[in-house]
């Protein structure tokens, strides 16, 4: 018997940040305390939940997402088989909406962007305070989903639970100097080389194109610096084009492996995602794991102000946030400013780390989660009249 039961579109080995999200944290409950029920289209599923000490159950279906029939039957089926005291339905819209019908009490998992373009379209926006409104509780990803939702949705939260992304400070740790020179050698570089982590998915608003041009606009005075771009997306022949076409000095990693990632950003000197808002403020970044992954591997961060990403980068604490997220020349400076000022950046490094340990560490964070869900352990069948 399982105290709840986590339904979601998004779980490992899917890639995404809200994936990680929700295995970091629900693998790190107490045993029994939780189920997962999710989809099955990813090759590596099978051997994935072999491989988990939690109890994940795949729906024979590509996606969870729509609130159809016959999802409602197979989240029935996993109410029945694990008697959880509370449902807790992800994403909120729109499959938050078979809340109200389940045979127990629901709450809801929120990431920011399910809510920001539904809250704002006046049919959708009535159904997702219907499900707000009758929901035990939200689980939020850090101030910025509430913030979207308290803007979008007013009195019509109920209770609701913070718990931000973490980093794993056990894997992503700083590197000595010579752990440094083996991953670099590696990775084909030198140790005199100022390298530029940015990792995350190839996609307009994470604003690496940015970053191509203010490394180009560095180059000629800077030419031990070198940008490593990891990850894949629809953005990446767009991105390479314009490095080409600009002379970069960055080369395109594709995806860096999980086993690979702690080493390859704490193998650099900076990590920068000079992220963005799109369209309005409908499209942004909701937070941005890699920038706590990589305080965690004592690796100062640049970020452009967007959604959440100020939670995740500490102003002059952890790193810098920049407010023009459209302009090579502010990121340029940003980033000369710093490698101009080594005793400066080994500061924000440090205490990068240091509140890494403090505040994302994920031990921390699932502790939050399952006090917070407590007062939800207990429910009880309604008596019959």
């Amino acid at each position: 018997m399982a105290r709840h039961l986590l339904v979601t579109n998004d779980y490992l080995p899917k890639t995404g940040g809200i994936q990680v999200y929700l295995h970091e944290l629900w693998k790190r409950l107490e045993p029994g305390r939780a189920a997962v029920l999710t989809a099955s289209s990813h090759p590596d599923a099978a051997a994935f939940d072999a491989a988990s000490d939690l109890v994940i159950e795949r729906v024979p279906a590509k996606t969870l997402f729509a609130p159809t029939w016959s999802a409602y039957r197979q989240i029935e089926a996993a109410i029945e088989r694990h008697q959880p005291d509370l449902v807790l339905l992800d994403p909120v819209w729109p499959l938050g909406l078979l809340g109200r019908f389940l045979s127990r009490p629901y709450g809801v998992v929120l990431h920011g962007a399910e809510v920001t373009i539904p809250g704002r379209i006046p049919v959708v926006a009535s159904t997702l305070r219907s499900v707000l409104r009758h929901a035990e509780v939200v689980v939020c990803a850090g101030t910025y989903p509430e913030s979207v939702a308290r803007h979008s949705l007013g009195e019509y939260l109920p209770p609701v639970l913070q718990v931000p992304p973490g980093a794993d400070t056990e894997r992503f740790v700083p590197l000595d100097a010579q752990e440094r020179s083996a991953v670099r050698r590696e990775l084909g570089r030198s140790d005199d080389e100022f390298i530029i982590a940015s990792y995350s998915r190839l996609v307009p608003r994470k604003g690496i194109d940015i970053l191509i041009e203010a490394a180009a606009l560095l180059a000629p005075l800077h030419p031990q610096l070198r940008v490593l771009i990891g990850g894949n997306g629809r953005d990446r022949e767009r991105l390479e084009k314009l490095a080409n076409a600009k002379n970069a000095p960055v080369t395109f990693l594709g995806r860096v492996d999980d086993e690979l990632l702690p080493g390859f950003l704490g193998a650099s000197d900076l990590m920068v995602m000079n992220c963005r808002s799109r369209w309005l403020g409908l499209e942004q970044e909701g937070f941005g794991i890699v920038f706590v992954e990589a305080a965690a591997a004592g690796v100062a961060q640049i970020a452009g102000r967007s959604g959440g990403s100020h939670e995740a980068v500490r102003h002059e604490v952890t790193g810098l946030i920049l407010e023009k997220t459209r302009s090579p020349r502010e990121l340029a400076d940003a980033i000369s400013g710093l490698m101009d000022d080594p005793d400066r950046l080994a500061v924000l490094s440090h205490q990068a780390r240091a509140v890494a340990e403090r505040t994302w560490d994920w031990r921390t964070l699932a502790g939050t989660l399952s006090q917070g869900l407590a007062p939800f352990d207990h429910y009880e069948e309604p008596a019959s009249a």
